[in-house]
């Protein structure tokens, strides 16, 4: 049973790190919401060690605890000393017959970002984004309720949530983090250098990189919206709200003329507000 203590610190982690992704919870049902929270925590935290500071060694040290840990917990002890997420997410994995493998998977990504910061293909990056977000997505149709096929869509639209947000944050991953994740083949096919996010250089061949994978982001968005009808009940609103946010993402992105160093792509509150509202009311979902 999980405790009000646990689920409010799930719930303000979640509200506190991802206020739009909070925000659309709640057009799930009370207990698909609060186990969502539950969820995003999970994963939330072990994103925070690794990427809220420089000291790469202590990360490690906090991230191997966590994984440890969570090891644990799936092992049947209960160590007071653990953090009463694991407990709480185990309750969750069981309760939807989530597979262990999306939590192992996620885990070896969130290592790989501590030892990996550039990518030479889009092979390489599509896997690394399987385990940070693909595999995300798949648990969360565990939880919403789905139907056969639905998950093949939730992988690509994990995918194509990871790829937009990489895209977007290309200076602040540079700056902040030394990574790059855009791939290094299309780089060099376009003509775009590490100097160009280094130096805010937003030229005709960062353009047209930028044009190239927001292409590949939109037929990732659009093949996982094709799954959406494939969830049940009202977790097809929340999924399809977080859709059309990141499918404005890439309109802002388009309508800048893919300058992403200049400022940071955001969508106001309102539009998300309204966004929801658009979710709510669209039929056939």
């Amino acid at each position: 049973m999980i405790s009000k203590e646990v689920l409010e610190r799930a719930r303000k982690i979640t509200k506190d790190f991802g206020r739009g992704f909070y925000r659309a919870s709640f057009l799930f049902p009370k207990k698909v919401r609060e186990a969502t929270w539950i969820f995003y925590a999970f994963v939330r935290l072990p994103d925070e060690m690794v990427d809220s500071q420089q000291d790469k060694q202590k990360a490690l040290l906090e991230l191997n605890k966590w994984t440890d840990d969570w090891k644990s917990v799936l092992d049947g002890k209960k160590d007071q000393s653990y953090d009463p997420i694991l407990f709480a997410t185990k309750e969750i994995f069981d309760l939807y017959k989530i597979p262990l493998e999306y939590s192992h998977d996620f885990l070896v990504a969130m290592h790989q970002d501590l030892i990996k910061d550039r990518y030479a293909s889009y092979q390489e990056l599509e896997q690394y984004m399987y385990g940070s977000a693909s595999v995300i997505g798949m648990a969360m149709s565990h939880i919403i309720g789905f139907d056969e096929g639905a998950l093949s869509h939730a992988k690509s639209l994990g995918e194509a949530f990871q790829l937009i947000n990489f895209l977007r944050d290309s200076k602040e991953d540079y700056i902040s983090r030394g990574r790059i994740y855009l791939p290094k083949e299309g780089m060099d096919r376009f003509g775009v250098t590490e100097d160009h996010i280094k130096n805010n250089i937003s030229d005709q061949a960062w353009r047209d990189l930028m044009a190239f994978e927001v292409g590949r982001a939109k037929t990732l968005l659009e093949n996982g919206k094709r799954g959406i009808t494939m969830l049940r009940g009202r977790g097809r609103k929340a999924v399809y709200a977080s859709y059309l946010i990141y499918k404005e993402l890439l309109q802002e992105m388009e309508k800048s003329a893919y300058d992403t160093f200049s400022k940071r792509i955001v969508i106001s509150p309102l539009q998300k507000t309204m966004l929801l509202l658009k979710s709510i009311w669209t039929k056939n979902l």
